[in-house]
């Protein structure tokens, strides 16, 4: 393995700038550019504004100071008070496992790994066949990322599309928790499945020790550009309610979505989340939230998102820099 000191070199004569320091870790960003782009979303949640058609969501901004424009469900909010609410994320945060060795504290410079998901298509692993996925592949897949060491965290990587939609999210979770022990993200279409979820846990484990150790982690996405739908914050205000670990991504598409230009989507990603975030610490002060990114550029040719894209690793290393900049946990996309 080449020596930290032999690559900070290399990368020097680059122009890419290395902090040797554990984790490895790259430098997108400086302090400057942080607070540049701080400052433009700043202006974009305040000017702009967010567009959230949920009442009670609505109230809670109104209540702490937010501006409301009830016509058009947009909400603008102040410079102040997006300083008061971020102030309050911790910066670190446990996420638990069903057995407590395989807990994961995130945040600082803790680095671990969570799979891709959700796909809807695999290849069958006797025949070869491309197939819908179903609960059993579910299962399966599931035990193979128990096993591996390097994976901390696990999301739904397949979905059971023999099920209704309605209800697929559950059986999925089912599976996942029948077949691991560690940390299981979920990402519920609607609010009314995280008490099931929490109920899920209880027979899981029992009432009190879920209580005490509620295991799940929910991930909510706001929509691009810039709204804060009913799918993203009545799950969210559930979630946080629950005292479950609660991620909020966006998937900005850089030149579909949000600006073509880099800078211009990596503002317009961060007033999304901060967003998510500013409901979440509204509702509930200190609440354990995530920092999350898929965002990256859409290929122009087929007009899909570009995962895996060199535009895609450049916008979640200044995403990733952005949640540091805020000092609260963070989970971006790797491609």
């Amino acid at each position: 393995m080449m020596p930290i000191e032999t690559v900070t070199q290399a990368a020097e004569k680059c122009g890419v700038a290395i902090e040797p320091v554990a984790p490895f870790r790259l430098q997108c960003l400086g302090d400057e550019d942080c607070r540049k782009i701080h400052n433009a979303t700043l202006e974009v949640l305040d000017q702009t504004g967010i567009f959230v058609p949920s009442d009670r969501a609505t109230e809670i901004f109104a209540d702490h100071g937010a501006r409301v424009n009830k016509q058009d469900h947009r909400v603008f909010l102040s410079p102040a008070m997006i300083e008061k609410a971020m102030s309050t994320i911790p910066e670190q945060i446990r996420v638990p496992g069903r057995e407590r060795s395989r807990d994961y504290i995130v945040g600082g410079d803790s680095l671990g790994f969570i799979n891709f998901g959700t796909t809807v298509f695999i290849n069958d692993l006797v025949t070869g066949e491309r197939r819908k996925s179903t609960t059993a592949d579910v299962a399966q897949a599931t035990r193979v990322l128990d096993a591996l060491s390097s994976i901390e965290i696990l999301i739904t990587v397949l979905s059971c599309t023999e099920k209704s939609p309605l209800t697929e999210t559950m059986h999925a979770t089912a599976a996942m928790l029948a077949n691991t022990t560690k940390p299981v993200e979920a990402v519920p279409p609607t609010a009314n499945l995280i008490p099931k979820m929490a109920l899920m846990g209880e027979a899981a484990v029992g009432r009190d020790v879920f209580r005490r150790n509620p295991f799940f982690f929910t991930g909510v996405c706001v929509v691009s550009p810039l709204q804060l739908v009913d799918e993203c914050s009545e799950v969210l205000m559930a979630s946080v309610e629950h005292n479950f670990v609660t991620s909020v991504l966006s998937m900005c598409l850089a030149g579909g979505t949000s600006p073509i230009h880099l800078a211009g989507t990596v503002v317009q990603h961060n007033a999304e989340v901060l967003s998510g975030l500013i409901l979440g610490q509204l509702l509930k002060p200190g609440a354990p939230m995530i920092y999350s990114s898929s965002t990256t550029s859409m290929d122009m040719l087929f007009g899909t998102a570009a995962v895996g894209s060199v535009e895609g690793a450049i916008l979640n290393a200044a995403l990733s820099r952005m949640g540091r900049y805020y000092h609260i946990p963070v989970r971006v996309s790797g491609g």
